[in-house]
This record gives structure tokens, C-alpha cells and sequence, in this order.
């Protein structure tokens, strides 16, 4: 179907998404986000489509949330909402944690328009590659780090760039980056919104491969192609078992993967991987 804000294409059993909004350098908005949200719906149902690569459309992969809206909806906020001088700025959060509870269960639920996206693609049950063509800047970088791969051309660059703007990273970076980077260069690159070029992403493990970007799109499907044949549905298994295994001991993951590997022996690509080593041929398989 014909969409405003993206354009889709299917390959080889691969469905590339990619952000196109050039006048705002393709931010995100909810119009946007509902457009890639219903890609990634017919992604999950259909058994065709295998893998998911997600870009933008040159210059810029995303530039984050509409500041202008921000800008209209800052004018639209009532006068009286200043915060109180009495208060630390942990106590005033941790009253609004308060009111939020412990449901975890709701999460989901209480997350919104373009800040879905980072959820949505964090719990995808395909693989997903970001081709990170240009800037990915503030929750465009967040949806980069979302993608369980991130291959970026020679051009990308990638910011935690919410404290420009006075704000905090609300994508799910205070997640992601941590486990990618460490707390200390978490904090440098939340505290200063400093903008890193694709050789700094590589070396510090945010992206996993640099490429000339004439070659990102080509080097990407590739690799998207080679997991869109594999065997998906472990692969689904797998990244489920490897975030749970972020929460717990050692051997509390191994104790979860012995129901994980069960459920992967009774797929019909374990049983044709086998097959096929047998008969010294290629496997061919289904995700199922």
C-alpha cells in the first residue's frame, strides 16, 4: 500500500523499509511511526517475509523527533507547569514513578506514537538490520540501536542528541547503550550529545560494520538475505534467550535454554540442517 512518510519493498524475502521524509530529514513523528509500525505487522504475519532492514532516505537516516512540533507544543503548555525550586530533580522523578507503579505487564501500554518504535522493533521476532546511511540523531538513534544489526556507510553519524534540546533519552538508550558500551561511555555520550562519526560508532561497538556508502544498501541486503534463508525461527529463540540472559546468572541461562533448544529441535529447519549435513548438500529452510 502507498504510505506518506515511508517507502517499502520487499527482496528475496527481505522487507526494506525505509524512512523517507527529506524536508525534515526524515524525523519521526506518529504519522511515520504508524507507517513503520504497520510494515513491521506485515513482517510478523507474513511467512514470506523473513528479515527486515530498515533506512532512511539519503542524507539522513533520522533526524529524531520534529523539534518543531516540539517548539508549537512548548507555546501550547499552560504557564503554571514550571517546575517547583523546592525539590531535587530525583525527588520530583521519583514521585512520577511512584504514580506509574510496578506493572510492568503495562509498560507497552503506556508507551506512545514515534517512542514505540524502539519497543516494537526491540521485541520483532524476525532479524532486523539498520542500514545507517547518513545522521541518526537523538530517537533516530535509538531506532538504530533497536535493530538487532546495524551496518553503517562511511556517512552515518549518530548522537544521544535529547540534552541539546534540554531533554533526556526517552528512546531506550538508557537500556541499550549501557549494555553496548558501559556506564562511563553511557554518561559522556548522554551528558554531552556529542555527535560521532561512523568510525567512532565502530570502534566503541554501536554499529558492527562500516561500509562506502555506496555500497551500504548492497553489503546490507546481503546480509539481510543470508538471514532471511536461515533458520528464523531459532533465530527467534535466539534473541529471546540472549535479552533474557542480560537479567540472569550464568547458569540461570543455561537453565533457560535447554526449553529453548527443545522448542528448536522440533522446527523443520533442525531437521532439514541435519539432513542436509548428511547428504553434504545446502540446506534449505522454511522458519518453521
Amino acid at each position: 500500500m502507498p504510505y506518506q512518510f515511508i517507502d517499502s519493498q520487499e527482496t528475496g524475502g527481505v522487507l526494506v523499509v525505509t524512512m523517507d521524509d527529506p524536508p525534515t530529514r526524515n524525523a519521526i513523528g506518529d504519522e511515520m511511526a504508524g507507517e513503520i509500525n504497520q510494515e513491521l505487522d506485515r513482517l510478523e504475519a507474513s511467512p514470506h517475509l523473513r528479515a527486515l532492514v530498515l533506512t532512511g532516505r539519503d542524507p539522513s537516516f533520522c533526524s529524531g523527533a520534529n523539534v518543531k512540533r516540539m517548539d508549537d507544543a512548548n507555546r501550547d503548555r499552560a504557564a503554571d507547569s514550571a517546575l517547583p525550586r523546592d525539590r531535587s530533580p530525583w525527588q520530583m522523578l521519583d514521585e512520577a514513578w511512584a504514580e506509574l507503579g510496578d506493572a510492568d505487564a503495562r509498560a507497552a501500554e503506556e508507551i506512545e506514537g514515534a517512542r514505540f518504535v524502539p519497543l516494537r522493533l526491540h521485541e520483532l521476532q524476525k532479524p532486523s538490520i539498520a542500514a545507517v546511511n547518513g545522521y541518526a540523531m537523538g530517537l533516530g538513534m535509538g531506532i538504530a540501536l533497536s535493530c538487532d544489526v546495524r551496518i553503517a556507510s562511511e556517512n552515518a553519524r549518530m548522537s544521544e542528541t535529547f540534552i541539546r534540546r534540554g531533554l533526556i533519552p526517552a528512546d531506550g538508550s538508557c537500556w541499550q547503550l549501557p549494555r553496548m558500551i558501559g556506564l562511563g561511555g553511557t554518561m559522556l555520550l548522554q551528558y554531552t550529545g556529542a555527535v560521532l562519526d561512523s568510525g567512532e560508532c565502530l570502534r566503541l561497538g554501536i554499529v558492527n560494520r562500516v561500509v562506502e556508502h555506496g555500497e551500504l544498501m548492497e553489503r546490507t541486503l546481503d546480509l539481510a538475505r543470508q538471514m532471511a534463508e536461515g533458520p528464523t525461527y531459532s533465530m527467534a529463540l535466539i534473541k529471546k534467550l540472549v535479552q533474557r540472559s542480560l537479567h540472569v546468572s550464568f547458569a540461570e541461562s543455561l537453565r533457560l535454554a535447554g526449553p529453548a533448544q527443545a522448542l528448536a529441535r522440533r522446527t523443520e529447519d533442525h531437521k532439514e540442517g541435519v539432513r542436509a549435513f548428511v547428504e553434504k548438500r545446502a540446506p534449505s529452510y522454511v522458519g518453521r
